[in-house]
């Protein structure tokens, strides 16, 4: 099974590193002096000591806002956000909670008042999304990081990866209103690539749920990419860094505080997660509705709630326990 957490941190690291524009060398740790005349106790052969990897990550768990934008300017991350998407991390580092925001949910928006939650980003930019975020989850909860793309971006990490594999939930058939292709995704494990991700994450006609089904897929897509890094990271860790690193610095914005020593420091944590342990939901809704000449997914204010104690309790177990992972209404 393939290493997803190491896949994230490794994204992550390389995404930071690429907006620090820095080309200075690693830090030479020099090992720590000692001042006892007691020799230290020497371990049989064949059972060394295992050395704890620092965690560079900030104390707690770590949450980090995944920020697609539609626009088609390869220069531009403004638009309205097609993807909103929250990474869990919790304390110990051992699962990967992905929590997405349908675009129609109706919200109240800091600061503006209500809309889709879309529309948060494209009235108010990033922070206004994050505050719009934290507050629909009841608040108390910390982003500490935000990585935003646009389609060009999506396609650019697809085709560096050579595609990626996803596990598809729901068949589908999509005609390319540009070129008349047609596409047919299957159920099952499906092959993304070229454009033909981005094609599959922004579908929802012709899926049962629509916009519900859509976000399932998002989350698919970025376990499937976050597979795909592990692959090829295993295979050619030097290769694949050097790859990515002016990818990335391209096409992915990025927010947050973390130095160059705490990204080299990121690179290490490589402890096995499989997809059985990166959990999928989605902010909970009661239905469908209209606002004016909208339509709007409408917030279960309650399960909402308790899923918002649930990230502040570090505890998302608890809350699939008690409400499991659909996400129909």
């Amino acid at each position: 099974m393939t290493r997803l957490r190491t896949a994230l941190l490794l994204l992550l690291a390389l995404t930071l590193t690429a907006c620090t524009h820095s080309t200075a060398p690693p830090p030479v740790v020099e090992p720590a002096e000692t001042t006892s005349p007691t020799p230290p106790a020497v371990e049989p052969v064949g059972t060394p000591s295992p050395t704890p990897t620092p965690d560079p990550l900030p104390a707690g768990p770590v949450n980090a806002l995944f920020i697609g934008t539609d626009s088609r300017d390869p220069k531009s991350l403004t638009g309205n956000a097609d993807i909103i998407m929250l990474a869990h991390v919790p304390a110990d580092r051992e699962s990967l909670a992905l929590i997405s925001f349908t675009r129609d949910m109706w919200v109240p928006i800091p600061g503006i008042g209500e809309g889709k939650i879309n529309s948060a980003f494209a009235r108010g930019g990033t922070d206004t999304l994050k505050q719009t975020v934290v507050e629909l989850l009841g608040g108390g909860i910390d982003i500490d990081y935000t990585l935003q793309t646009n389609f060009n971006g999506f396609i650019a990490v697809t085709r560096a990866l050579d595609g990626f594999t996803v596990d598809n939930k729901n068949a589908s058939t999509v005609t390319v209103q540009s070129t008349g292709r047609v596409l047919d995704f299957a159920a099952g494990e499906l092959e993304l690539t070229g454009t033909d991700g981005l094609i599959y994450v922004r579908q929802r006609k012709g899926l049962p749920l629509g916009d519900l089904d859509r976000t399932e897929r998002q989350r698919a897509a970025v376990i499937g990419i976050l597979d795909r890094i592990a692959e090829r990271t295993a295979q050619d860790p030097v290769g694949t860094t050097a790859d990515l690193l002016p990818l990335l610095l391209n096409n992915v914005k990025i927010t947050g505080d973390l130095d160059l020593q705490g990204l080299i420091g990121l690179l290490p944590l490589a402890q096995n997660l499989t997809r059985d342990d990166v959990v999928s939901l989605m902010v909970p809704i009661t239905g469908f509705g209209t606002k004016g000449k909208a339509s709007v997914n409408l917030i279960d204010e309650a399960q909402t709630a308790a899923l918002g104690q649930a990230l502040r309790d570090d505890d998302v177990a608890g809350y699939v326990e008690a409400f499991g992972t659909g996400y129909a209404p």
